[in-house]
């Protein structure tokens, strides 16, 4: 389930998103797709983007009032593609 505004208008906070998750140890990151990362401070959905450093992935909210950042590998525990959504009303 979705919490918060950092990713709307394609996400909003109390969707349900459908995942796909991935093996951390070989992951290979299509760009520009939305992720659900599971990092040391909780469990992300964020747009991945390739970082400016090596072992580094640049992660950017829809929502424009959210600035990017870079995480560093190391710190994402276990990660899933986001395949869909589903909108409660």
């Amino acid at each position: 389930r979705v919490k918060g505004s950092s990713m709307y208008p394609k996400y909003n906070s109390g969707d349900i998103v459908a995942c796909k998750k991935l093996y951390i140890s070989d992951v290979f990151f299509q760009w520009n797709k939305v992720y659900v990362l599971d990092t040391e401070q909780g469990a992300l959905i964020k747009r991945v983007k390739k970082g400016t450093k090596d072992q580094c992935v640049k992660l950017v909210s829809d929502n424009e009032n959210y600035d990017p950042f870079e995480l560093h590998l190391s710190k994402i525990y276990a990660v899933a593609l986001v395949v869909g959504v589903i909108r409660l009303e």
